[in-house]
């Protein structure tokens, strides 16, 4: 079962972090995990998919690392969804990933609200809406709310300051660290 929240763009990164480990039983990472990508869909050729897919999985699994990802069923984030699904039909240990989604952008969201509610949520878009599907091979979902609908931006300011703060917490002995994956030109993939 996926698990998700509403919450306001100006939601204070430490209230984030304690839903995640209070609320969603989530451990702290040892690694963040970030990729961003525009919406565009593109496809990889298979070599370098499955370098991804394998590459991506063995940093999450071997680190005890949270993955974020915008959340969507497109772009960059559809891969990583891709890789996720590998990951659960080997059935190893569990990647914490997480989707930063604008609501207004979410498909049917009326169809997600309520408190302590079981969705059925269908990830299946019209080619031709202005709105975007959650990427369901993703375990949790902040779904960030600005009052806009149909736009994008509404969770980049929040993500920003959710990852600088878990990146400045003393989540394990060392360092944490933060690695970023982003969509390049084109719909060639860059890996920072």
């Amino acid at each position: 079962m996926l698990q998700y929240v509403r919450l306001s763009y100006d939601t204070r990164p430490e209230n984030i972090l304690q839903l995640f480990t209070r609320e969603w039983s989530l451990e702290l990472p040892k690694l963040l995990i970030t990729v961003q990508g525009g919406k565009a869909n593109f496809e990889l050729q298979p070599k370098l998919k499955k370098v991804l897919r394998k590459g991506l999985l063995k940093a999450a699994k071997t680190t005890g690392a949270w993955v974020f990802t915008g959340g969507t069923n497109t772009g960059v984030t559809r891969q990583v969804g891709d890789a996720l699904l590998m990951e659960r039909s080997q059935r190893s240990g569990r990647v914490v990933s997480i989707g930063i989604a604008p609501w207004g952008i979410v498909e049917n969201n009326h169809e997600l609200i309520g408190h302590n509610k079981d969705v059925p949520y269908h990830s299946i878009s019209s080619p031709r809406s202005k709105f975007a599907v959650l990427n369901n091979r993703h375990a949790y979902f902040l779904l960030v709310d600005n009052g806009t609908a149909g736009k994008y931006g509404a969770e980049i300011i929040l993500r920003r300051k959710l990852e600088k703060y878990i990146s400045n917490q003393k989540l394990h002995p060392g360092k944490s660290k933060i690695v970023g994956a982003k969509g390049g030109e084109n719909g060639e993939p860059l890996v920072l």
